[in-house]
């Protein structure tokens, strides 16, 4: 297969670029040169501005540039320099394609008749019906447009390493094989080549038009405010009549004075369709001849015709590679500093089954050495960093000392229960604590509202329940259903803390294991062992650790209360002191514990009535006494529990 293309036109091309490409061509043979960011020419305007025909003209690649004829994907032409010559046709899918198999098939296209230039056209014909573009019905049935991309690579010796990309024309009114779908298609697909910093963007502009319709400037300006990689070319001058204001108005536009742009502007005269079938050098002769003449005469040679535009082209492509070579020399830098350390880490060579056995018994010792000290809380290693490490901005020093990262989230997991622990919170007032919502922004107190009851609005709730589900308990005595109620319904979010606290200490546990390996190892041995060895464990680990969560759960969400030992009873004797000491107490008129009181006679009829009102004949169905009871069991089950 033959790849010819015009040598004029690729030296035209190369231009100065021959001597640093071979200096890139040195570092690509150490694996390096991929860090020099390599150019691509995009063309982008309106649809029947000139597009086709300028790259055409750059690159002496037939382009299909017919007047009815409309691009409706885009094509890369990638020159590429390579020992031997060779042609590689492709579809890359685009992002719209979800289906697998479809973009299978796309990726699977090739060509083996495209050998040069003249067979693009009959490629691009290929590429439509492949894409599912080559139809009437085909275009009418879906937007018209494909953000799929043709890609012809032509690699040679000889080649400029440069990409060409002709794209589908802006259009902003719809037709029946142009629908709105298409527009944004061909909008979002020109964005995206013009967003890469590697674009150099082929402003087209034909003086068939008016120039505020065209809004190619516009959306350049959105990725270059600066127009710093933008190059207008302004095509058909041949169009506005001689001496017209609109030959005057694209006079002063190439002239850079209506808008500015850092590259310049150039003009192109294309083909029309009565000289459609001249050879590329009458097109080029027809095109100097017309620049000769008129008031386009006026204009410096370098920014009219093709041959100028090459040798222009070449000049920028050449300074966008060397922009690149101050930073290349750091890139290189951090490159053999990043692959020696992966080297150390890499060991000596493990050819052998006995070498390979003999370095994973030294990992399993060193490993083994850290994590007893990450345990015990002897941070002794230089795994460890030393205290500078952990004053730095450094997100990653601090899980290096496991022990320390579980103390703290058992401290945040105990606080976190002994504040939002129970369902509900109940205090006497009507004032509900205002040191509670301090603690919300605190570990395990996410999305968590509290929520408060008075003891009153308890009690009333309660005697509801009591009425609703009476039993053979006497009067003014507890169901002890109800108090088993209660408890579970308070100790709700017990279970939702646990779990949460369980993931956090697993995951800072995982954590640490990778970043102990990461220490010792190469990533390959790493995530090798991790995958195979250590992660499966850890997974069943965690799997104990839910089941265990839920036995103990289990117990407290679908048994009865059921207290052994002291503690519940003094509970309920304290409880009940405080209660009854605080009624006593304002019954006497006596000013609450805690401040000074001044001493005060009572009788016994005094005592006689406090004592009268201890014993409320509205608690009928015992509503203190469960919640009393409750209380006490949550305290005793919160000790046993955590």
């Amino acid at each position: 297969m033959s790849s010819s293309l015009d040598e004029n036109v690729l030296n035209q091309l190369k231009g100065e670029q021959s001597d640093l490409l071979d200096k890139i061509d040195e570092l690509r043979t150490i694996g390096v040169g991929s860090l020099v960011e390599l150019p691509q020419i995009v063309v982008c305007g309106n649809q029947s501005s000139g597009k086709s025909s300028v790259l055409e003209a750059i690159s002496r690649v037939r382009f299909p540039a017919k007047s009815n004829v409309c691009t409706r994907f885009a094509t890369e032409i990638v020159l590429r320099r390579h020992s031997h010559n060779r042609i590689k046709v492709s579809i890359e899918p685009g992002n719209s394609r979800e289906d697998a198999q479809v973009r299978e098939k796309l990726r699977a296209f090739t060509s083996e008749s495209f050998s040069s230039g003249e067979d693009l056209p009959a490629l691009i014909e290929s590429a439509k019906e492949c894409i599912g573009l080559s139809s009437i019905e085909n275009l009418a049935s879906n937007s018209g447009f494909s953000d799929d991309v043709l890609k012809v690579e032509i690699s040679g010796p000889d080649r400029p390493e440069l990409t060409l990309v002709d794209l589908p024309g802006l259009y902003y009114s719809t037709s029946s094989d142009q629908g709105e779908s298409g527009m944004n298609i061909v909008q979002s697909l020109t964005e995206s080549y013009m967003e890469s910093p590697r674009t150099i963007i082929l402003a087209v502009i034909s003086a068939r038009n008016d120039f505020h319709i065209q809004k190619v400037l516009d959306i350049a300006q959105k990725f270059d405010p600066k127009y710093e990689r933008v190059l207008g070319i302004v095509t058909q001058p041949d169009i506005p009549g001689a001496g017209s204001d609109d030959e005057e108005y694209y006079l002063q536009l190439v002239g850079n004075e209506k808008v500015r742009l850092q590259l310049g502007w150039h003009v192109l005269r294309n083909r029309s369709f009565e000289t459609a079938n001249l050879s590329d050098d009458a097109r080029d002769a027809q095109e100097k001849d017309f620049f000769e003449r008129g008031r386009w005469a006026s204009l410096p040679r370098e920014q009219v015709a093709i041959e100028s535009l090459r040798y222009r082209l070449s000049t920028i492509l050449l300074s966008h590679i060397r922009r690149n070579l101050p930073g290349l020399i750091v890139d290189i830098q951090d490159k053999i500093f990043r692959n020696e350390r992966a080297l150390a880490t890499m060991g000596t060579s493990r050819a052998s089954v006995q070498e390979q056995r003999r370095f994973l018994i030294d990992i399993s010792s060193k490993f083994a050495r850290i994590t007893n000290q990450a345990l015990n809380g002897s941070y002794v290693d230089k795994f460890f960093g030393g205290y500078k490490h952990h004053t730095a901005n450094n997100k990653e020093f601090p899980f290096r000392r496991l022990r320390a990262i579980v103390r703290e989230l058992n401290e945040c997991f105990a606080h976190a229960m002994t504040i939002r622990g129970s369902r509900r919170i109940i205090h006497l007032s009507s004032q509900p604590p205002s040191d509670v919502l301090q603690e919300i922004s605190k570990p395990y107190m996410d999305n968590w509202t509290p929520k408060y009851i008075t003891r009153e609005s308890l009690k009333e709730e309660i005697k509801y329940q009591a009425r609703e589900s009476r039993g053979i308990e006497l009067p003014g005595n507890a169901n002890q259903l109800l108090v088993g109620s209660l408890f579970r319904d308070q100790c709700q979010p017990w279970k939702k803390i646990a779990e949460a606290h369980i993931l956090n200490v697993w995951n800072s546990v995982e954590y640490f294991v990778q970043l102990v390996l990461k220490y010792l190892i190469d990533d390959h041995t790493r995530v090798s062992i991790m995958r195979h060895i250590i992660s499966p464990r850890l997974e069943k680990m965690k799997e104990r650790l839910m089941v265990k969560l839920e036995e103990i759960s289990s117990y407290y969400n679908r048994g009865h209360p059921l207290p052994v030992g002291d503690l519940f009873l003094s509970k309920i004797q304290e409880s009940r002191k405080t209660r009854q000491l605080a009624a006593l107490t304002e019954s006497l008129g006596m000013v609450p514990a805690g401040y000074f009181m001044e001493p005060k006679t009572v009788n016994y009829e005094h005592l006689k009535q406090a004592a009268d009102k201890l014993h409320s004949s509205s608690d009928e169905f015992g509503a203190e006494q469960i919640i009393d009871q409750m209380q006490a069991y949550y305290d005793v089950s919160y000790c046993e529990y955590f």
